[in-house]
């Protein structure tokens, strides 16, 4: 089975990704949030549920779901419109945000917990169902052995990116403190964000017209 991305394909993907990983949601919240109370080592369990959360999406929505809607392009479409109304919205939120706000946790918590905390969150998070049923799709081949290979390789990544985000979030936690506890910081790092989501969504609504 050989795959149908190519590499300007990929690093569009991989631009994508970036920019939905690391831009702050319920799950960078909760990472940094670790970070800051228990640093890096502790924050793992958590990381790993968002992981086994995101991984149980892409079989249903980029394997499962997407082929069920195959023969069906107007549902495709509605889709990917609503997924860019969605970062849209995302922007918006960001740029009118008056800044994050980390989540004051409080007593350490058994690994068990903190797995289960990060499964919930993954799970309950509206970008899996974009990025899952209308932007892998995108990428993947139309022959169905192209398809699962092409999904194989954008699901290895961006798992592996929401890793490195999550682990870099929890790192930095506690040494970027100072600058999310200053208001006007925390501001322009939202509309920083609020930027590189409206970006995304452009070449989403572009990539989706081709």
């Amino acid at each position: 089975m050989t795959s149908a991305l190519t590499l300007s394909s990929f690093l569009y993907f991989l631009l994508f990704c970036a920019t939905m990983t690391f831009s702050p949601g319920p799950m960078t919240l909760l990472l940094l949030s670790l970070g800051v109370r228990d640093g890096l080592r502790r924050s793992i369990p958590a990381q790993i549920g968002a992981s086994v959360s995101y991984l149980i999406s892409i079989l249903i929505f980029a394997v499962g779901f997407s082929e069920l809607i195959k023969g069906y392009p107007v549902i495709t479409q509605v889709i990917q419109v609503v997924g860019v109304a969605y970062i849209l919205h995302l922007a918006y939120k960001q740029w009118t945000s008056s800044g994050v706000v980390i989540e004051r946790i409080g007593q350490v918590e058994a690994a068990r917990n903190l797995f289960g905390k990060g499964l919930l969150t993954g799970f309950s998070n509206p970008k899996t169902l974009i990025m899952f049923s209308a932007v892998f799709p995108q990428f993947a081949g139309t022959g169905a052995s192209r398809s699962t290979v092409d999904i194989a390789i954008l699901g290895l990544t961006f798992l592996l990116l929401q890793f490195a985000s999550g682990c870099l979030y929890c790192y930095f936690g506690q040494r970027i403190k100072h600058v999310l506890e200053n208001p006007k910081r925390r501001v322009l790092l939202q509309r920083i964000t609020a930027v590189l989501l409206l970006g995304v969504a452009m070449m989403l609504a572009r990539g989706f017209a081709h």
